[in-house]
């Protein structure tokens, strides 16, 4: 019923509507004249198809609209339950779900893939130095950066509040590593203006991979890639690290 309502367009679906409504008014008043056994009149069919003429395409403008707008506010509402509002990467449970269907499918095709934990370094200090506007802004941000650097088949989410994950299919360790540099690169490049004050931040990231043969399961993977990523807070922050499974 959506498909064929967006592909005929509210216009059309309103003057089908408008004819039908037309069409069976006067086909009821020559009904009733006919049962009746009235004298026939044209001017009576004349004025049982002016009504319907004026209130159909009101009405049915109207309730195309209505049902538009409800189909508009149902893929909204199936959004916002895949997707962070500020980010608009994908949330943690969602996240979780396309990782599963990730690993399971190079399982199946015998692949490898990374797994990227990314945490936005001193976050706390940035909502305490500059309000949580800043921070929201900061976020969108970053939301904005990631969309525009993964690659199609990349998976990406928010998993905390400024933690962050990503699943990257047909990807060894060392371009696991790229993406890491590229990524850090590119959030230490960035510069949000809030209340004309330039703010930048950075990041630090843990990483780790799935080869076909480990029996890592994707909560494991997440977990260690999320233990490499303490060590690179540990280690200055604004820099990434590879688990200790890899080493």
């Amino acid at each position: 019923m959506r498909k064929v309502i967006y592909k005929i367009g509210r216009l059309k679906i309103v003057i089908v509507i408008s004819m039908i409504a037309v069409l069976l008014a006067v086909l009821l008043n020559y009904l009733f004249q006919s049962f009746q056994e009235v004298t026939f009149s044209y001017s009576s069919l004349l004025r049982a198809a002016v009504i319907p003429l004026i209130v159909a395409p009101l009405l049915s403008w109207y309730l195309v609209g209505l049902f538009l707008r409800v189909i508009e506010l149902e893929q909204k509402m199936s959004e916002w339950a895949l997707f962070d509002q500020l980010t608009g990467l994908l949330n943690r449970r969602a996240f979780l779900h396309r990782a599963e269907q990730e690993y399971r499918s190079a399982k199946r095709y015998q692949t490898t893939f990374g797994v990227v934990v990314l945490d936005l370094d001193h976050f706390k200090s940035i909502n305490d130095q500059h309000g949580h506007k800043a921070g929201d802004s900061i976020l969108r941000d970053f939301g904005d950066l990631v969309l525009e650097h993964i690659r199609q088949s990349d998976i990406s989410g928010r998993i905390g509040g400024e933690e962050f994950a990503f699943i990257l299919p047909n990807t060894n360790l060392v371009q696991s590593k790229m993406f890491a540099e590229k990524l850090l690169k590119a959030v230490a490049d960035r510069v949000v203006t809030i209340d004309n004050k330039a703010i930048t931040y950075t990041a630090s990231i843990g990483i780790t991979v799935s080869f076909p043969e480990n029996d890592f399961k994707i909560n494991n993977l997440i977990h260690h890639a999320d233990q490499a990523l303490y060590e690179a807070k540990s280690a200055g922050r604004n820099c990434y690290k590879v688990a200790e499974s890899l080493l």
